[in-house]
């Protein structure tokens, strides 16, 4: 007995007899009677031909192949696709499968309900009164301003991810965020908050979907802590007073005292990714450690980070003109970079020599915490021409009235 039970949809005796070549087994029921070549050329059909007969005029119930849910045959329009069925033993067929995906995808949704209802348990929005800007530290206020500026968040009161903002103007340096990230979330007076409504692959769960109570830096949004009960309408007022401070002053005193250390550490995480760049321009790579970061803090004690810049943009084009020498591998030629940079340091000083001071290349953009902090705060508009001896805070800064 044949395997297949033909049904047919045309009365177009070509079309029938062609359907009827085309699913003809061979009198072991194994194997095909004819070749799908030797059907078309009996039936005088071309391939479009043949194809739109099968698509249109029948197709085969498969006897062998029952639904293990409800017992219906599977079907097949085509030679391949009722060899790939058959491989498929006991498959679900077509409706039994469609209950099955609306079935998963209903479980998926209570599942999540269930997860979102323990997640606003374990993570509560709070509503309470803001610290004011006068008692946050200058790290604090500028990384609030970098986060809650971003027009992304102007409709949800949530911040982007950090992790989601874009390469042309990342949150904060690419070695500092996450670093950043954690600073800014445990600092004091708290301001911010993981929210309930995060993805739910920013939380860690534990068995039978139960949150641990952490979360994942970088995937989580934050809201800001406030009175209103509708978060977006919490924003302006903190932009609004972080920057009268910036702008009119006069700053909190703690950041007087502040300024010069977050100044260091953003010239030295620029200082050590334009490194980094530049070796890979060579193909070229080092691990930065201690001593890297001790060099590259040393030059900026004296020169400008453009010139510091142009320090590195030689040491990495002598290292890499060493390897080509030869007799060193990849690793002690880039290796050999951090010396070259502190003992052009030291000739430049020791010689009074001027370094030409480069330009932030392109494809080394200011992250938004940078441009807070060195434009809107700072007032330097050329960060990158000015050694942090000669950096002063601007006028407003201190409540003291300057003297004629």
């Amino acid at each position: 007995m044949a395997p297949i039970e033909l049904e047919v949809y045309t009365d177009d005796p070509a079309s029938v007899a062609a359907l009827r070549a085309y699913w003809d087994f061979d009198e072991d029921t194994q194997t095909w009677a004819q070749t799908v070549t030797e059907v078309r050329k009996q039936h005088a059909l071309s391939q479009p031909q043949m194809t739109r007969i099968l698509r249109t005029c029948g197709t085969v119930r498969m006897l062998k192949s029952l639904c293990p849910t409800c017992g219906e045959c599977a079907t097949a329009s085509n030679r391949s696709e009722y060899a790939h069925r058959m491989t498929m033993a006991n498959a679900l067929c077509e409706a039994c499968q469609a209950a099955s995906r609306a079935a998963q995808a209903q479980a998926a949704k209570e599942r999540s309900a269930v997860r979102r209802a323990k997640l606003a348990e374990t993570f509560p929005v709070f509503t309470l009164e803001r610290a004011p800007v006068q008692k946050l530290s200058l790290f604090q206020a500028v990384a609030l301003q970098a986060l809650f500026s971003d027009p992304a968040l102007e409709d949800a009161g949530l911040t982007t991810p950090t992790t989601g903002w874009p390469k042309e103007r990342p949150w904060a340096p690419a070695n500092l965020y996450v670093d950043y990230e954690r600073r800014v979330l445990h600092a004091k007076p708290p301001t911010l908050f993981a929210h309930p409504d995060s993805h739910v692959d920013a939380f860690d769960w534990e068995e039978k979907d139960e949150p641990s109570g952490s979360f994942y830096l970088g995937k989580v949004s934050y809201y800001l802590l406030g009175s209103h009960h509708h978060l977006p309408d919490r924003v302006p007022g903190l932009l609004n007073d972080l920057n009268h401070v910036f702008r009119e002053g006069p700053w909190p005193t703690a950041w007087l005292e502040q300024w010069k250390a977050l100044w260091d550490e953003l010239v030295l995480s620029y200082a050590s990714a334009y490194l980094d760049m530049k070796l890979r321009e060579h193909h070229l790579e080092m691990k930065q450690g201690d001593g890297t970061r001790t060099a590259l803090a040393d030059a900026l004690a004296t020169f400008s980070l453009g010139q510091v810049f142009n320090l590195i943009y030689r040491a990495t084009k002598d290292a890499a003109a060493y390897y080509q020498r030869g007799g060193v591998n990849k690793r002690q030629a880039a290796n050999s970079t951090v010396g070259r940079i502190s003992s052009g340091a030291d000739r430049a000083r020791a010689n009074g020599w001027e370094i030409k001071s480069f330009n932030l290349p392109w494809n080394l953009p200011l992250s938004a915490m940078g441009e807070i902090f060195f434009h809107k705060v700072m007032w330097q508009a050329d960060m990158m021409h000015l050694p942090v001896g000669e950096v002063r805070p601007p006028e407003h800064a201190s409540e003291d009235e300057p003297q004629g």
